[in-house]
């Protein structure tokens, strides 16, 4: 492991609040004991949240506001949360799924993001206990579900066109959910929910990659990404056309790559541009997509530290993009890296020599899975120590928690708090 101690400054400690989680816990919808009701969300709970977070050592709060495709404050850009109907069954990445939203569960979130701004609230809130608040920037995580044209012809320019989602080879699947960067659509539609949120004297953006179709957009490899404006460059570039010939997975990842590189040089000007801090999500092996199982469990720990950007590696995605986090700091477009590492001390210390080829703060990004007192594998106990520890001696420059919701709950066992407080 490479040396600690280094001349660092003070370590960053990052919990990414799930919006939606925390309010249908704080209000008692969710996992209320016996006896106990459901209550109206008041600004309070709201406040509740930070103090804990300010409480156990958190230094930055990573507001992860989205929810299926929609968000828990009001956007020009999209549908508030409990807006849109739920259908009875509905396309998740690449698999037709039941709904596991209770219809009662979705009207009270509605209506609890319809009592008053959650985003206002939190900065405001954030200010009082003395957070930096980033917005948890929903990058890859289930944009238009629910609010497409189709299913929700009322929200007019709200609602999503699934053809900004990547397109099947065949061009007649779409994968659900994942926006296809490319897109100068996209790109455009996207920058404007950064703007908006903005608006709100937020202290920067995290473009987080947390997703729920990592693991449900199938085994076939390379079979999503083949929007018409990555065939006709593929075509040029490449003289194939990528619809009818056999091609390397590795160069349409690189081609994705490039094309996201550019949304991050549009979303650094944009943020940086107005006095703000922008943080990106990368991973030690330089890869990032969508398929099967093992797709889904890179935010736990489970994945290498060997760059796959130049392997012919059978990668098990359906679709991905290479991460181009080299050029992001060479054109310092970004602020800083949140890194998934894998979950040991190799892990670590690839995520360090990261930061020392960057020459960026790294801060890592892990799931907490902690439940009725055990953690999901690869994660342990003493594992989370180990990194924190880490962190604490220099290694490297913050840690990030992605937290299902702030509240205290028995279920949620060990708790987060605990081993920050250490």
């Amino acid at each position: 492991m490479p040396d600690v101690g280094r001349d660092r400054p003070r370590p960053e400690w990052m919990a990414v609040v799930r919006v939606y989680g925390s309010i249908l816990y704080a209000t008692k919808q969710w996992g209320a004991g016996e006896g106990e009701r459901p209550v109206p969300l008041e600004p309070s709970h709201v406040d509740g949240w930070m103090a804990d977070c300010a409480q156990a050592g958190i230094t930055t709060v990573l507001w992860r506001a989205n929810c299926a495709g929609s968000l828990t404050y009001p956007s020009k850009f999209t549908a508030l949360a409990g807006e849109p109907p739920l259908p009875e069954q509905y396309q998740l990445g690449s698999e037709i799924v039941e709904q596991g939203w209770r219809v009662a569960d979705w009207e009270f979130l509605g209506e609890q993001c319809r009592r008053f701004d959650t985003l206002s609230a939190g900065v405001a809130a954030a200010r009082r206990h003395g957070l930096k608040f980033f917005l948890d920037f929903s990058t890859f995580d289930l944009v238009g579900v629910w609010c497409t044209r189709e299913q929700w012809p009322e929200g007019g320019e709200r609602s999503f066109d699934p053809d900004l989602w990547l397109w099947s080879r065949d061009q007649r699947e779409r994968l659900a959910g994942i926006p296809c960067y490319a897109d100068p659509r996209v790109r455009e539609r996207r920058l404007g929910e950064v703007a908006e949120a903005l608006d709100y004297g937020i202290d920067g953006v995290f473009l987080g990659f947390f997703s729920h179709c990592d693991a449900l957009s199938g085994e076939q490899r390379c079979r999503f990404g083949f929007n018409p404006v990555i065939v006709e460059e593929f075509r040029r570039r490449h003289g194939v056309d990528p619809l009818a010939e056999p091609v390397k997975p590795g160069d349409m990842y690189a081609l994705h790559g490039e094309y996201f590189t550019q949304f991050v040089r549009e979303a650094g000007a944009l943020v940086r541009g107005a006095g703000r801090k922008l943080l990106c999500t990368t991973r030690t092996d330089g890869v990032h997509g969508w398929g099967g199982e093992e797709a889904g469990v890179a935010m736990a720990g489970a994945l290498g530290s060997d760059d796959l950007r130049r392997s012919e590696t059978e990668l098990p995605l359906a679709a991905g993009f290479h991460l181009e986090w080299e050029t992001w700091a060479s054109e310092d477009l970004v602020d800083g890296l949140a890194v998934m590492a894998p979950f040991s001390e190799e892990g670590l210390a690839a995520a360090a020599r990261m930061g020392d080829r960057s020459g960026k703060p790294v801060h890592l990004l892990r799931k907490f899975s902690a439940w009725e007192g055990s953690f999901g594998a690869p994660q342990s106990d003493g594992g989370y120590r180990r990194e924190i520890q880490a962190v604490r001696d220099g290694l490297l420059n913050g840690y990030a928690l992605h937290l299902m919701f702030i509240v205290d709950h028995p279920k949620l066992s060990p708790d987060w708090r605990s081993l920050l407080r250490a």
